[in-house]
């Protein structure tokens, strides 16, 4: 259930709100960093294969962390907090088309769903590397090549551009509507998600946002990696 929406009194004119927590935001860049760099080492990096698959690994540490995190962090980095149904969405969309939008401190209703589907691309995007290869072979290969047909190979060498070809549409989409909510609609999206503030408004999902700990976001980090790193070398692969 959200919390209660207090109105912002005359005295809070200026006054700042916590949206996003430090785990939170320093995922967000991290991943940011990390997409960039997959595309630069890929167009790039053809002499240091170690280069692309080392992202690729990080890339799924980080996604596997914002699973995790996405349970016990803070209160609007938590799934149940932003992932809307479709036809709350849908009137999301609608009010916001009709010029009556809500505004939100976290993920409104559409951004919950972007999100997701950005998560759910880049971890795709990682796992297809762990059984991806160039065509000979001869240049980079994923940790699990060895163990599947070479069909299977194909496939996810395959899939693993097109894949990225989504990721980089949908990375647009999300600047564009960022940009847009930023310089069009006067929302601070963006300065939010730098400084972890937005100024104290009548917000539909909560007033302020309760931060995560440091230490369990140290935590869900550390078992992120181990099943990434741990998982590949129990399994026989070779990082």
């Amino acid at each position: 259930m959200n919390a209660p929406v207090e109105k912002p009194s005359a005295s809070a004119a200026g006054a700042r709100t916590l949206a996003w927590d430090g785990p939170t935001r320093l995922f967000k860049w991290s991943l940011v960093l990390l997409v960039f760099d997959g595309w630069l080492s890929n167009t790039v990096g053809g002499a240091y294969p170690a280069w692309h698959k080392w992202n690729g690994y990080l890339a799924l540490t980080l996604i596997l962390f914002r699973v995790l995190w996405g349970f016990v962090g803070g209160s609007t980095a938590r799934f149940t907090n932003f992932i809307a149904l479709p036809g709350r969405a849908f009137a999301y969309l609608r009010a916001t088309l009709a010029g009556r939008p809500q505004k939100y401190l976290g993920h409104n209703p559409l951004g919950g769903w972007m999100v997701m589907a950005l998560l759910g691309l880049v971890g795709l995007q990682a796992v297809s590397g762990l059984f991806a290869a160039d065509e000979d072979r001869l240049v980079i290969d994923g940790p699990f090549v060895k163990f599947v047909s070479d069909a299977t190979v194909s496939f996810a060498a395959k899939w693993h551009h097109r894949i990225f070809d989504a990721i980089e549409i949908l990375v647009l989409l999300h600047v564009a509507a960022n940009l847009f909510a930023t310089f069009v609609k006067r929302e601070p999206l963006i300065q939010g998600m730098a400084t972890g503030y937005k100024p104290v408004e009548p917000y539909a999902d909560e007033a302020r946002a309760r931060p995560g700990s440091w230490a369990a976001a140290a935590v869900c980090l550390a078992i992120a990696a181990a099943v990434v790193f741990g998982g590949i070398l129990a399994a026989g692969g070779r990082l």
